[in-house]
């Protein structure tokens, strides 16, 4: 079958969209894609998502996580009067993106540089890791 580029064209123009940049508006930021690992973990307090991470401030990790919530990506719910108390919760599109985040942690398993990271036992072990971490 012959790929019809002027048929995606069409389309990308007609509904002035292009999925591609859609996506990558989505997971652009630099931490969407650290916050999205640390929800599918269970993890959904402000300063958890700062754990172990020196570089992120919480200037960047509140804007990260407004944008995410804007994306519908995740929800917010804050129990009382003390902001301490708000935890985060992926949405349903939010979980949706768990095909696609596996498959983006398979691609760097699989391609790291010259392959010192991981073994091919802990290689098979990650991936089961995140496939019941990801439900998959």
């Amino acid at each position: 079958m012959a790929l019809d580029y002027e048929k995606l064209e069409y389309y990308e123009r007609k509904y002035e969209r292009n999925p591609v940049e859609d996506a990558s508006k989505l997971l652009s930021n630099k931490w969407t894609l650290h916050i999205l690992r640390d929800l599918f973990i269970g993890k959904s307090h402000f300063n958890e998502f700062k754990a172990n991470r020196k570089t992120l401030d919480n200037k960047s990790l509140s804007r990260c996580l407004k944008n995410m919530e804007n994306n519908d990506l995740i929800r917010k719910e804050n129990d009382g009067e003390d902001p301490k108390n708000t935890e985060y919760f992926l949405t349903k599109k939010g979980k949706s993106l768990n095909k696609v985040f596996y498959e983006l942690l398979i691609f760097a398993i699989e391609n790291n540089v010259e392959n010192k990271y991981y073994s091919e036992a802990a290689k098979k072990e990650l991936k089961n890791i995140y496939k019941e971490i990801l439900k998959i």
